[in-house]
């Protein structure tokens, strides 16, 4: 008898299934808050407890919107990269030859409205905002602050740029204020977005990347993590022909460098989402 309850505990323990292990949780910001609310209602919960969760969610969050802003980012510099900007407003200088006065135009520029003719759509389509605010700066000149927001997660990025005022071809204070602002808030959107604004005659296909440009790759590249398929991709000579990734880098062409820079910010943001998901 006892033989064959043993032998009956026996077939029930193979027949038994086995329960799998609960997965660990996931730190997000919505299972967080659950977690808030359930602390909130138990009355033997500490205040200590409350405020440290709450915390664990505002970092949760905080982070959560600067990866949404990447990404957003990300995609407008890819959307731009097909973008040309041609410079389109010429200036004109007059110049003296002893003999009588005459207006030549000296230089062009793309004007803030033609730089933002073309920005505001995909800003709009990614629900993002580029505004301005200025402020006085050292020796009488402003300086100009541009702010990136993500509207839905409300994570933003700054840039600034300062000028003294141009008081050149006989501007009064205030036409001198009026032409240093929008000056500066080109600069500042082409900062931002690395916009390179090309001439009527040259399509963009002139030369290198300068120094500053190769700078702005070289950290990207570091932060992607990318390595030399980048290079091959970019048409660039590979790092043991140049002797250094700077020197490589340097090699980038002119029209190729939004290209560049949207590639990484993209390799980049996806490396970013790739971590929250395994995290």
């Amino acid at each position: 008898m006892e033989e064959q309850t043993s032998l009956n505990r026996e077939a029930k323990q193979r027949k038994r299934r086995v329960e799998p292990l609960p997965a660990p949780a996931v730190h997000t910001p919505s299972t967080v808050l659950a977690l808030i609310e359930r602390v909130t209602l138990d009355p033997c919960a500490g205040v200590e407890k409350l405020d440290r969760l709450a915390a664990i969610y505002e970092r949760l969050e905080a982070k959560e919107a600067e990866r949404s802003f990447n990404a957003a980012k990300s995609r407008t510099l890819k959307k731009l990269a097909g973008i040309k900007i041609v410079k389109n407003r010429p200036v004109l200088s007059d110049i003296n030859n002893g003999k009588q006065r005459d207006t030549v135009e000296a230089f062009k520029y793309a004007p803030l409205e033609e730089i933002d003719k073309h920005l505001r759509p995909l800003l709009a389509e990614e629900q993002m905002d580029l505004s301005y605010s200025d402020e006085p700066w050292d020796g009488g000149g402003i300086l100009i602050r541009g702010r990136l927001k993500h509207l839905p997660g409300g994570h933003y990025e700054d840039s600034f740029m300062p000028a003294p005022l141009d008081t050149t071809g006989g501007k009064s204070n205030v036409q001198a204020v009026g032409s240093t602002n929008s000056f500066l808030r080109r600069y500042v959107a082409c900062n931002i977005f690395n916009i390179v604004v090309v001439g009527d005659d040259d399509d963009g296909t002139g030369g290198t990347i300068d120094e500053a440009q190769a700078k702005t790759i070289v950290e990207l590249i570091k932060k992607a993590k990318v390595g030399p398929k980048f290079l091959k991709y970019m048409r660039a000579q590979s790092v043991e022909e140049a002797a250094s990734l700077e020197a490589a880098v340097a090699t980038i062409a002119a029209r190729d460098y939004r290209k560049a820079v949207s590639t990484l910010e993209e390799q980049i943001a996806k490396a970013e989402a790739g971590h929250a998901h395994l995290s």
